[in-house]
């Protein structure tokens, strides 16, 4: 499977998807769509007088979900968002038809999902609240990010129009994004701290943890193909050469990843860090622990064509504390920062009005 912007922009609200737990059943205040109704129906009604100013685009021929799903204070959940994120899911199982799903499962993957875009949307509101802005600027680098992908921008209007969405939904996406992100970096994580001791402590009292097979730690540049016609894909390869070449004539690799690469890894120059045999893709694996250090190479996974550098390798040992503690120390500070961030989360739903607009049943019954 490729890389689908409709999946790109799911990943957004994805992000914070770790820190706001899903909590048994959303916090609802209210929920007012009929068991019996349509799709087009409950949207219809459960719609407030204001909503005729929002700006709610049509639904896809084929959606899963009425136009509304739920309103936070107000502001409508867009079920075309939330058909985004179940479908992200859906991917790692092979794209099943939604109405070959076991019941029970599409009621807990919708709840699961629509807590997230509500926990999401609370958040934001609570970052516009408190002033945070995000430059023209900045989302112009991160819409640069998405065109990675693509021959052209056009190329990329075209996709975001095939799955139902436009530009200005993607910006608007990705404005909400970086302002949760700045807010929770300001309120959260920079008052988080973890002292050498707690990262002693946690080391001594779990040893097993720090036991590892053999590992291999990798940087590398990760090129995606635009879709999966064999145009795209010699692209993608076309590209990936290009780059290996450049590297081979001395360019800085790590420069090359950032530049580049079109996933997480980009930010650190494309190192991965050590990850064990089982970890990485096949076709990955076998390049990373047959290549001496410092060798690079081409390999193409099932979708993506991978850059590959060997920076260090390990036989099966335990990691000392020394070795442990730059990425325990990390690992602490985001355990904190999730639990506060949760703790963020479930006092703002304690104070606001959430209607889910969609019932067990048409979940159930689709």
């Amino acid at each position: 499977m490729k890389y689908p912007i409709r999946f790109a922009a799911a990943a957004l609200v994805l992000l914070f998807a770790a820190f706001c737990f899903p909590q048994s059943e959303p916090a609802v205040r209210k929920s007012t769509a009929g068991a019996s109704a349509s799709p087009e129906d409950s949207s219809a009604k459960t719609q407030p007088k204001s909503a005729q100013a929002e700006k709610i685009p049509p639904l896809a021929p084929n959606a899963i979900f009425p136009a509304i799903v739920a309103r936070v204070n107000g502001e409508a959940i867009l079920g075309r968002d939330l058909e985004a994120l179940v479908r992200s899911e859906l991917v790692a199982i092979g794209n099943p038809e939604w109405k070959n799903l076991r019941g029970e499962y599409r009621d807990e993957l919708t709840l699961n999902k629509i807590t997230t875009l509500i926990n999401s949307k609370l958040l934001y509101q609570k970052a516009a609240a408190s002033g945070v802005k995000v430059t023209g600027s900045e989302i112009k680098a991160e819409i640069q990010k998405f065109a990675k992908a693509y021959k052209s921008e056009a190329e990329m209007n075209e996709a975001l129009a095939r799955d139902n969405t436009d530009r200005a939904s993607l910006e608007k996406a990705l404005y909400e994004n970086l302002a949760m992100s700045k807010y929770v970096e300001e309120t959260v994580n920079k008052k988080v701290v973890v002292t050498p001791e707690e990262v002693a402590k946690y080391y001594a009292s779990n040893p097993e943890e720090f036991r590892h097979p053999d590992i291999v730690r990798t940087s590398h540049i990760l090129i995606r193909a635009a879709g999966s016609a064999p145009d795209q894909d010699a692209a993608a390869k076309e590209r990936a050469e290009a780059l290996l070449a450049r590297i081979k004539k001395g360019e800085d690799f790590a420069q090359l990843a950032r530049e580049n690469s079109m996933d997480s890894s980009a930010s650190k120059g494309g190192d991965i860090g050590f990850r064990a045999e089982e970890e990485l893709p096949p076709e990955y694996s076998a390049a990373a622990f047959s290549l001496p250090l410092g060798g690079i190479e081409l390999i193409k996974t099932q979708n993506d064509y991978y850059i590959i550098k060997v920076i260090d390798k390990k036989r099966e040992g335990l990691f000392t504390l020394e070795d442990a503690k730059a990425q325990l120390h990390k690992s602490l500070k985001a355990q904190k920062s999730r639990e506060n961030l949760n703790t963020l989360i479930n006092q703002l739903r304690e104070k606001a009005n959430i209607e889910i607009l969609i019932t067990a049943g048409e979940l159930l019954n689709p």
